[in-house]
């Protein structure tokens, strides 16, 4: 048994798909487990609303936001945090969450490959260099988790084709529920994958077995069914119901921008690698097609997956009732689900080596660019946090950016951690498509989708040179009157706005905390005294 065990480590040491599995971890959850504070631009509201969900009932920040839960279908990290009853300090919580997507990202390509092709595959291992997605750089926590069950779904569905329809019903009613609660784009994603490929099915067939199909699609009837009543029931969301598609040009642009991360400019170096693995994807994505030589081929059980996923990436709208960015989700899927259902054929094992080091090469890279850019986040919001020492429980804090910052979305969302780190009140966490929503009596002191804004925005709304901001104009609500509505005000920029009603109270690297002081004949901003949790 001793010798079965060591042989048994030493094939597993030496299997080239394990080993690539390791170095692509190392590369890419390493990073994400290594520092307290992620730049993810919206995983901070995110860390925000669970905090909320403990404290929402009773402390600080209770008389400004109601958080019910509920199940909504947007609602993994929600459950998971509910469910394990709070575990440990929530930015950690939300950290292993985002870590915790990247493993299973990977993981679950490489069992979808292992199930079709029979054995471990290094190419799988590939999916690697899909890790850091725009989707994932933007902090979409609840969709990043949840997508990579859509593959072992699938994978499921494989394999209970044999089966009788009633058991297949049985199995998928509960998963496409639980895909369903965890993020809607989960569950519409891992459909379409199902869609396609009982269109394959049906069409290989020649049209038999049409009645049982319709039988199949019982499962995923449930949960839309849910959503038409539940849309129908609910208020207008706070969201919104805006929809528009992209322009050609936007949606050449959507393709370009798939690995880039959105808190970079385009010369930092993990754009530039980000670009470069887009080019070198899309030149792979050619051997598909390929009749000889070294080329890609699609193992057949998942022709019509891949197919209507791609169509889904093609037309999936940049808005979508609200919801922004729909068009970057189902690529991170599609090119999953390419990685997992392909092998190599004609490739010398030459070119496969120099295929295999360009990629360690463009993973590595990125992993430790995003290492560096997370250090330099961290030590910024550690200065954010020490600037914000004195900030009472139950304050209201305007965020602002210095002009000509707002674009940089680095810090679009950073004071939302303060929620979480002193119970304050900040206008800009996101409602609409989650369990939290503020009361009614604040309404104008916030924006369900906005961040951290120009300044000049709220001390020279009348500025001729103030772009508008998309669906809202020059000037938030939240920004109107700003001297009653605030008690503080936080500046992400070293940059002094010269301005009296701004006193600036605590400075710490590029942060700056003021204490407001409204100007004669200004409406003063009463402050409630709030008693802070214990920790």
């Amino acid at each position: 048994m001793i010798a079965a065990a060591t042989m048994l480590r030493g094939r597993i040491a030496l299997n080239p798909a394990a080993l690539a599995l390791g170095f692509v971890l190392l590369c890419t959850v390493l990073p994400l487990l290594r520092h307290a504070h992620l730049p993810l631009v919206d995983l901070p509201n995110h860390i925000a609303r669970l905090h909320l969900a403990a404290t929402a009932s009773d402390g600080p920040t209770a008389q400004y936001f109601r958080y019910a839960f509920a199940l909504v279908p947007n609602s993994a990290a929600d459950l998971l945090w509910q469910g394990l009853g709070h575990p440990t300090d929530v930015e950690r919580f939300a950290g292993l969450v985002m870590a915790s997507a990247a493993l299973n990202l990977v993981l679950g390509t490489m069992v979808l490959a292992r199930y079709l092709h029979g054995r471990w595959t290094l190419w799988s291992a590939g999916v690697g260099l899909v890790v850091y997605n725009m989707a994932f750089l933007f902090g979409f926590q609840n969709f990043v988790w949840s997508l990579p069950f859509g593959l072992y779904a699938l994978m499921l569905w494989l394999h209970l084709e044999p089966r009788a329809t009633w058991l297949r019903v049985a199995v998928f009613v509960p998963v496409a529920l639980a895909l369903y609660l965890a993020h809607f784009f989960a569950f519409a994603f891992f459909a379409v994958m199902v869609l396609g490929r009982e269109v394959q099915t049906l069409i290989e067939a020649r049209g038999r077995g049409f009645a049982r199909r319709l039988a199949l699609a019982l499962p995923f009837l449930l949960p839309l069914g849910w959503l038409i009543v539940s849309t129908l029931r609910a208020p207008p969301a706070a969201s919104g119901s805006f929809t528009s598609w992209l322009t050609l040009k936007g949606w050449l642009l959507r393709w370009r921008h798939l690995l880039l991360s959105p808190d970079a400019a385009p010369s930092d170096p993990i754009n530039l690698l980000g670009l470069a693995a887009t080019c070198l994807l899309g030149l792979l994505a050619l051997r598909l097609f390929a009749r000889s030589g070294p080329r890609l081929v699609l193992d057949a059980r998942m022709r019509g997956a891949v197919i209507a996923l791609a169509a889904v990436s093609v037309l999936a709208p940049q808005w979508l009732n609200g919801v922004a960015l729909v068009d970057i989700r189902a690529p991170v899927l599609l090119l999953a689900a390419i990685f997992a259902a392909t092998t190599w054929q004609g490739l010398s094992p030459r070119g496969g080596w120099l295929l295999a080091a360009v990629f360690a090469v463009l993973i590595a890279g990125r992993g430790l660019y995003f290492d560096r850019m997370a250090a330099r986040y961290s030590a910024d919001i550690e200065d954010m946090y020490s600037v914000a020492e004195s900030l009472p429980a139950g304050a209201r804090v305007l965020p602002l950016r210095a002009p000509g910052m707002e674009n940089d979305r680095l810090f679009h969302h950073a004071q939302a951690l303060l929620v979480a780190r002193r119970d304050v009140y900040v206008p800009t966490l996101f409602q609409g498509v989650h369990a939290l929503s503020l009361k009614p009596q604040w309404a104008d002191h916030a924006h369900p989708a906005l961040f951290s804004i120009d300044l000049r925005r709220a001390l020279s709304p009348d500025d001729p040179d103030l772009p508008p901001i998309f669906l809202t104009g020059a000037v938030p609500e939240f920004a109107r009157d700003w001297q009653r509505k605030y008690h503080y005000a936080l500046l992400f920029d070293a940059h002094d706005p010269a301005d009296p009603r701004l006193r600036p109270i605590a400075r710490q690297g590029r942060m700056t905390l003021f204490a407001v002081h409204p100007g004669p004949g200004d409406r003063v901003a009463v402050m409630t005294p709030q008693a802070r949790p214990a920790r």
